[in-house]
């Protein structure tokens, strides 16, 4: 056994070890720099000094995993994700409410978030689900126990109204991809998703006339087979495109017409794509239930983004959009973190030198917005290397998954590389107005015991595993 210990510590992964430590590091200093003045460096009561002890302890359970047996995680995997399931219920229950998320729960003066646990949770329950003997995903039972594992989690944070982690859970489809799950299923999402867009920058009336069009255009319009393509794409864009310019000449304003241009694409993409896939004898069937699914779903969407989705988070939407543009309001940590970027020019202002740090402009600038303090201070030059160094976690973690032995092993990896994928892209894309404000923290470097923490066993269960792979 002893040596069995020895010889994980041996071959682990250092690489994405050294990565770790770089980026939790610098991560501290950068946390350091938001607090202001010179602060004392093991100033606990501050968030620099909590992040510090909050690693220390992180380090400590990273060596307590490689020690421990890798068996331990596949065969109390299922008891792991029922005890994030039932903290996820009692956060419900007992739960804090912070800024309007209840998905807080204190313990003995410690405040933690189980949603950071049940990302975990859920990622090993996949794993093990996907490593059984019996298990085969071309069988319907299979495939709805996948997607019950990751649907549940997701549904009971949903109800913490913590959108940001609950869509995180949309990490696990390319798992679920790489374990056999149908393509045309993310290409639903992605049909749902443009749908879900182009409802938000045009009126009801005018998306249904246009989903008409398409359909008469793409699946009613007869043409020869070798130009069939050419013309479904170029009738509906090139009459779309005149109802922009008409719009345009008609309104004397460039917002109606940039809405109509950016729908109009996504459209034609939807309608084009779909008829390209469909051909026979069934395409005028195709073309009406088209139609019909379309508009259900335009409606659908607009009665959920103004009935459910809370106001705070339609605004952010709106603003990432273009649809209204207010930097004093929901625009404000966007527009200030773009400006403390963009001002940090090629090489940055110089560590405890950035101006928007210092005073404060920017909101949850040590949390969410940890990276509009990396641009500002450390400027392009400190992001690159920020973002090339998870760029090789990333593409390491997806080799070292690709050569494992084991489902159970595999999978697991796929699933820690999408979650640290997921967070990067969507918190890096906050920064800079790709993505709109949903409260996601930058791995390793955010400040924040539970996530930093979290993220430490998310990535040292996987080392272990991969450490003890013949």
């Amino acid at each position: 056994m002893k040596k069995q210990r020895i010889t994980s510590f041996k071959k682990i992964d250092w690489t994405i070890v050294l990565i770790y430590l770089g980026l939790s590091v610098f991560g501290i200093a950068n946390i350091y720099s938001t607090q202001g003045d010179t602060q004392e460096l093991f100033d606990f009561s501050k968030k620099h000094g909590a992040q510090i002890l909050w690693m220390a302890i992180s380090a400590a359970v990273a060596i307590i995993i490689m020690i421990f047996s890798s068996r331990f995680f596949s065969v109390f995997a299922y008891h792991i994700y029922i005890v994030a399931l039932a903290l996820l219920l009692l956060t419900l229950v007992i739960g804090l409410e912070v800024k309007s998320s209840k998905s807080w729960l204190s313990l003995g003066g410690l405040r933690f978030q189980p949603s950071e646990l049940a990302k975990f949770a859920t990622a090993l329950a996949l794993a093990r689900l996907f490593g059984s003997r019996e298990f085969k995903y071309s069988d319907l039972a299979n495939r709805l126990k996948s997607y019950a594992l990751i649907l549940v989690p997701a549904g009971l944070i949903l109800l913490q109204r913590d959108w940001g982690s609950a869509l995180v859970f949309m990490a696990f489809l390319p798992v679920l991809y790489r374990q056999g799950m149908s393509g045309w299923i993310l290409v639903f999402i992605a049909f749902i998703t443009a749908l879900f867009i182009s409802t938000l920058l045009l009126s009801l009336l005018w998306i249904t006339a246009a989903i008409a069009l398409i359909s008469f255009a793409v699946f009613f319009v007869e043409n020869s087979d070798n130009q069939s393509t050419f013309r479904q794409v170029l009738i509906p864009g090139l009459i779309l495109l005149g109802i922009g310019i008409v719009w345009k000449l008609a309104s004397g304003t460039e917002a109606g017409y940039d809405r109509v241009l950016v729908a109009s694409v996504l459209l034609v993409i939807i309608g084009s794509f779909f008829r390209m896939l469909v051909k026979g004898k069934r395409m005028k069937v195709y073309g009406a239930l088209f139609f019909i699914l379309s508009s259900a779903m335009i409606y659908s969407a607009d009665h959920i983004y103004h009935n459910v989705i809370k106001s705070h988070h339609r605004d952010r939407i709106e603003d990432m959009l273009g649809i209204k543009v207010d930097i004093k309001d929901a625009g404000y940590n966007v527009y200030q973190s773009k400006v403390a970027i963009g001002s940090g020019g090629l090489t940055g202002k110089g560590f405890m030198q950035g101006t928007q740090t210092k005073l404060n402009f920017v909101p949850e600038q040590s949390t969410d917005f940890i990276f509009c303090t990396i641009g500002e201070e450390w400027g392009f030059r400190g992001s690159f290397v920020v973002i090339l160094m998870f760029a090789v976690m990333l593409i390491r973690l997806i080799i070292l998954a690709e050569r494992q032995k084991t489902v159970f092993s595999r999978m697991y990896g796929y699933g820690v590389a999408m979650i640290i994928l997921f967070h990067f892209t969507i918190n890096i894309g906050m920064t800079i107005g790709l993505a709109p404000v949903v409260g996601i923290p930058l791995p390793y470097m955010s400040a924040g015991g539970s996530s930093l923490l979290s993220f430490t066993i998310l990535l040292f269960v996987f080392l272990k595993l991969e450490s003890s792979s013949e």
